[in-house]
């Protein structure tokens, strides 16, 4: 089968490339240097376990409080979630997710010959009845429920009480629930420890600053966990030592990066806020611990992707069109950006706006 065009990866490297001066459209924290951890570096370059070095997955298991046998270490959270539709996927399943959201979610099913049932995120609501209408999704064909809570690109996150609805639905029924809690910075809040027999997926790269590490994990239910490690034997086999190695020594400094990641969430959202007030064009989501967020266009016959190129051509900023989530008519802005650059974005953000609107 044809796979679509990934409409998100298209927008940053193909459309918006070489175009802008000013990034508002990161989706974590900035890119952080290796340089301080590289003394921890194992320098051995041979084949690596396929579900990663002991060491780095009882940091990842003691974090959950589960055993090291319930986590793979993957290629960032793109890969783990690739693994479980493969590992886990037959035709004629359906998988039940949401939208707007992560293009890969509701295009791969379909690879492995299952049928993605979408949910459409009531954004401007709040998506206040989101859980009943994603439980009434459910049929008996549903395999899989992939969810994402805090959620990209809204910012929505569901609490406790709601989980608890989506384990009561899921109760005695062979479904999987899979929630890619990326932007998740507590792991006792999981939703593996709500939902019996989930599955997380997470990553180094959005909290702590490291993408290029490629360093993610599935955790879950150790037979699930198998399928997986058994299906990445005749794809990627196995991570970087090397990166491996470097991931584990993000872990044990885990908490400083945390604190920065809130500080910034703090320091940037106040300052978004304060800008906000002045420039009624736009209606923020107030974000539930994601460093961006999802804005209304409130501009008469401006139409969200054209706005985005207009800010590429006119002042060298990128944001993202909600268009490549599946959200045409909003824009998702980083606000957790140094200072300076966010002052600046904002800014060049303010001209474009002023001058679309007369």
């Amino acid at each position: 089968m044809v796979v679509p065009t990934y409409r998100s990866q298209q927008w940053l490297f193909d459309v918006a490339a070489g175009r802008f001066d000013v990034d508002l459209a990161i989706s974590g924290m900035e890119a952080r240097s290796v340089q301080d951890l590289l003394p921890n570096m194992d320098p051995r370059c041979g084949y690596d376990i396929d579900r990663g070095a002991g060491p780095l997955r009882a940091a990842v298991a003691s974090r959950y409080g589960v055993a090291a046998e319930q986590v793979l270490i993957t290629h960032g959270a793109q890969e783990a979630l690739y693994l479980l539709y493969a590992a886990i996927l037959n035709a004629g399943d359906e998988v039940v997710v949401r939208s707007p959201g992560w293009q890969q979610t509701t295009d791969l099913p379909a690879r492995f010959g299952a049928t993605a049932r979408t949910v459409a995120i009531a954004i401007a609501g709040g998506d206040r009845d989101g859980v009943s209408r994603t439980v009434q999704a459910l049929s008996p064909a549903t395999r899989m429920v992939v969810l994402n809570s805090p959620h990209n690109p809204t910012g929505l996150a569901w609490d406790a009480p709601q989980w608890a609805s989506i384990a009561a639905a899921v109760d005695g029924r062979d479904v999987l629930v899979v929630n890619d809690e990326e932007y998740l910075t507590d792991e006792s809040r999981s939703t593996l420890h709500i939902v019996p027999n989930s599955c997380t997926v997470t990553s180094l790269s959005k909290v702590y600053g490291f993408p290029g590490l490629r360093l993610g994990w599935v955790v879950g239910p150790a037979a699930v966990v198998e399928a997986c490690v058994n299906y990445r034997r005749y794809t990627t086999i196995s991570n970087s030592p090397l990166l491996e190695s470097l991931g584990l020594a993000v872990l044990d400094r885990q908490g400083q990066y945390l604190a920065d990641y809130h500080a910034r969430l703090a320091a940037g959202w106040a300052l978004f806020s304060e800008w906000l007030a002045d420039h009624p064009q736009l209606e923020a989501i107030p974000p539930d611990g994601t460093p961006f967020a999802l804005c209304r266009v409130l501009l008469p016959g401006q139409p969200s992707y054209e706005l985005c190129l207009r800010l590429l051509a006119a002042e060298r900023l990128l944001v993202m069109p909600g268009d490549v989530f599946g959200a045409p008519g909003y824009l998702r802005i980083s606000y957790a950006r140094p200072e300076p650059v966010l002052r600046d974005g904002l800014q060049r953000l303010s001209r474009v706006l002023r001058a679309v609107a007369g």
